[in-house]
């Protein structure tokens, strides 16, 4: 068995230094997981808005639902076809700004279920979380490469 002590210099024509791993960014794998949630969430409320507008308690919509799917599958697939996918998880904490906006103002309508409207506030409040912290160190990473 070898055991490397120091490391080896290259030899020949090879740059003084490798370009980042991007794949292995901090928040890089949150940020796939987040992707293919954004995908999922986009494609239901395309094809079966009214049974979740029914689960989150307001009336269905049947423009307003599906084209807030498509934001999310275009955020979902640049998320997922980028090396460094910082502008994307961004799009998606400004989805998140929108949702909870509208679903704010679906607490004041008299057509909901405020229960859970309320709920589905807490559900979106909690994948901004992860959508900011996301962003945040993929910010960061790219501000340390300069």
């Amino acid at each position: 068995m070898t055991r490397i002590m120091a490391p080896t210099p290259t030899r020949g024509p090879a740059p003084s230094h490798s370009p980042p791993d991007t794949r292995y960014a901090p928040g890089v794998g949150l940020a796939r997981a987040l992707g293919w949630f954004s995908i999922g969430l986009g494609l239901t409320e395309v094809f079966c808005h009214r049974p979740l507008a029914e689960w989150i308690g307001v009336r269905d919509h049947p423009l307003l639902l599906p084209m807030l799917g498509v934001r999310e599958i275009i955020s979902g697939v640049d998320i997922l076809f980028e090396g460094r996918p910082t502008i994307g998880l961004w799009s998606r904490v400004a989805g998140d700004a929108m949702d909870l906006a509208l679903l704010g103002a679906a607490l004041t309508s008299d057509n909901t279920d405020r229960k859970r409207v309320s709920t589905a506030m807490a559900a979106v409040a909690g994948v901004t979380a992860l959508d900011l912290l996301g962003s945040l160190q993929l910010s960061a990473a790219a501000a340390l490469e300069g």
